[in-house]
């Protein structure tokens, strides 16, 4: 889990390096003939972009320019992985709380290790072994019901993380392919009325609804 952490961080402090180096500007002297410069807009490939995203979580994002989605990716990923690790850490407990449970019939066989075990890792009243010997089969059940449960949603985080990593994909090859959609805000509408001819002398008037950009 330490190690996930781990690298999900230097991957964000690459991202953010990266970023930072695609942003520097490239200072032009200036000289004596004004010379007007038009900057030359980024061609984004949905290729690449859909293989940096790919190689690392928000990479293609950076790729794009899209800079204000790293918060949201990064912050996707780190609570999935946290569920993720705290349900695998209550899986696990339960786990082996059960497989000890599942090798007596009862409480009398138990030895006086594994009570004290169950009793110290639970440190619930009513789940004590020695005040409640008679609650076997009932402990035994909600054990099983617990690893059930934790292990359910273990996989659930595992699907989500999946999940997140594909839409991140999506999200970057969309963001590209759409990078050169020109939005003109010189839109106009025109209606005028139009004639239409069905023949043998039939005619009809209509209107025309014609849009410029």
């Amino acid at each position: 889990m330490k190690i996930i952490l781990k690298l999900l961080f230097v991957g964000i402090i690459i991202t953010l390096y990266c970023s930072n180096l695609e942003a520097q500007e490239i200072a032009v002297p200036k000289d004596s003939l004004n010379i007007s410069i038009s900057k030359q807009k980024k061609v984004l490939s949905p290729k690449k972009a859909s293989i940096y995203a790919a190689l690392f979580p928000g990479l293609g994002q950076v790729y794009n320019g899209k800079y204000w989605k790293l918060p949201i990716v990064y912050g996707g990923y780190t609570g999935l992985i946290y569920l993720l690790g705290w349900n695998n850490n209550n899986y696990n407990d339960y786990f082996d709380a059960y497989r000890t449970m599942s090798k007596y019939q009862n409480v009398n066989q138990m030895s006086d290790e594994d009570k004290n075990y169950l009793n110290d890792m639970f440190k619930i009243p009513y789940f004590d072994m020695n005040t409640y010997p008679t609650h076997f089969d009932s402990f035994k059940s909600q054990l099983k019901s617990g690893k059930d449960y934790y292990r359910r949603n273990r996989d659930l985080s595992i699907i989500a993380i999946a999940a997140l990593h594909v839409l991140s994909i999506i999200d970057a090859s969309v963001d590209a392919n759409l990078a050169d959609f020109d939005i003109n805000d010189n839109l106009s509408m025109r209606v005028e009325p139009m004639e239409m001819n069905f023949g043998k002398g039939a005619q009809v008037i209509g209107i025309n609804v014609a849009f410029n950009f």
